[in-house]
C-alpha cells in the first residue's frame, strides 16, 4: 500500500493510505457516483473522480457512505493538505464538505431535469449575459501593443477572473458595479465547462504578462518619467512572440464564451482587434 501512494509527500501518504485499509462498498459508491452525477463536490467539474472519507478514520470515521463524498484529484489534494505542516490557509471542515454534497446532489438533479425554456435554462442564460459583459471590456477589445498600461491591463484581467468565479464585477478602482453568481452556479454542465476554458485563458494570458513584466522577480517602484521605464515599455511592447501569446489566450477565451452564447440564442462577443 505504501508504494501505491510512494509519489506524495509521507504526511499524505500515511493519511491516504489509512483511507484506503477499509473502504466503502462498490454499491454504495455506485449509488454515490450516481446522485452526484461523478461531479467533484468542490469545484463540480466531472469525471476524474475519488471517493473521500469526509470525517477520517484516525477522527472516528466510519466507512458508511454517508461519510462518503467525489473529489477530484486537486480537491481530493486539497482537504488532505490540513495535515501539511506550515498550512496557512483554513482547513475543511467536516460541515463544508457535507454542504458541498448537498449541493452536488441538487445540482445533479436539476442538470438531468435541465430543457431549453425551464427555470433553471433562464438563470443560466442570465449567467451568460453577466458572464458577457465580465469580457466586454477594453482588456479583451485591444492588441496587446496597443495597451496603454500594463498595470491596468493586468488589473483587468485579475478583475475578469474574479467576476467569473465569483459573479462580483469591479471598475478598475474597485467599485462593485455588478453582482451576480460564479460560474459554478451554471446548472448546464456544458456551459459550465465551457466557462472554466475562458477563466483558464485569461489567466494565461495574465500568467504571460506578469513573467514577461518580470512580476513575480522584483518590485518596481520607479517614477512615470524615467528613461529606463520608457525603455522598457517600449521593448516590451515590441515583442511579438509575448503579445502574440497574450492575444491568443484572450481570443481563445472569446471563442469559448462565444460557443456558449451562440448556443444559448446570445449575440456573440467581437473578436480581439474588431472595436475600431
Amino acid at each position: 500500500m505504501l508504494v501505491a501512494c510512494s509519489t506524495r509527500p509521507l504526511h499524505a501518504v500515511l493519511v491516504l493510505c489509512h483511507d484506503l485499509v477499509v473502504g466503502f462498498s462498490q454499491r454504495d459508491v455506485d449509488d454515490l457516483l450516481a446522485r452526484t452525477g461523478r461531479m467533484c463536490a468542490v469545484c463540480n467539474r466531472p469525471h476524474g473522480v475519488q471517493v473521500h472519507h469526509i470525517k477520517p478514520h484516525n477522527e472516528g470515521g466510519s466507512d458508511d457512505i454517508s461519510n462518503g463524498i467525489p473529489l477530484c484529484p486537486n480537491c481530493h489534494d486539497e482537504t488532505h493538505a490540513q495535515f501539511a505542516p506550515g498550512r496557512t490557509t483554513r482547513r475543511y471542515t467536516e460541515l463544508e464538505l457535507r454542504k458541498h454534497l448537498d449541493r452536488t446532489v441538487d445540482l445533479a438533479t436539476r442538470q438531468g431535469a435541465w430543457v431549453k425554456g425551464s427555470e433553471d435554462w433562464e438563470h443560466d442564460v442570465e449567467l451568460l449575459q453577466f458572464y458577457a459583459g465580465c469580457l466586454d471590456r477594453p482588456a479583451f477589445r485591444t492588441y496587446f501593443h496597443q495597451e496603454l498600461s500594463f498595470a491596468d491591463f493586468d488589473q483587468a484581467l485579475e478583475d475578469t477572473g474574479l467576476a467569473l468565479n465569483s459573479g462580483l464585477l469591479r471598475t478598475r478602482d474597485g467599485t462593485l458595479i455588478q453582482r451576480a453568481d460564479g460560474k459554478r452556479a451554471l446548472v448546464n454542465a456544458g456551459w459550465r465547462e465551457a466557462m472554466d476554458s475562458v477563466i483558464g485563458q485569461t489567466m494565461q494570458a495574465r500568467q504571460a504578462l506578469r513573467q514577461g513584466l518580470g512580476l513575480d522577480r522584483m518590485l518596481i517602484e520607479l517614477d512615470r518619467h524615467d528613461r529606463w521605464l520608457d525603455r522598457f515599455d517600449r521593448d516590451l511592447r515590441a515583442n511579438t512572440t509575448l503579445g502574440g501569446q497574450i492575444d491568443d489566450h484572450r481570443q481563445r477565451a472569446i471563442d469559448s464564451l462565444n460557443e456558449v452564447l451562440t448556443d444559448a440564442g446570445l449575440p456573440p462577443l467581437k473578436r480581439l482587434g474588431d472595436w475600431s
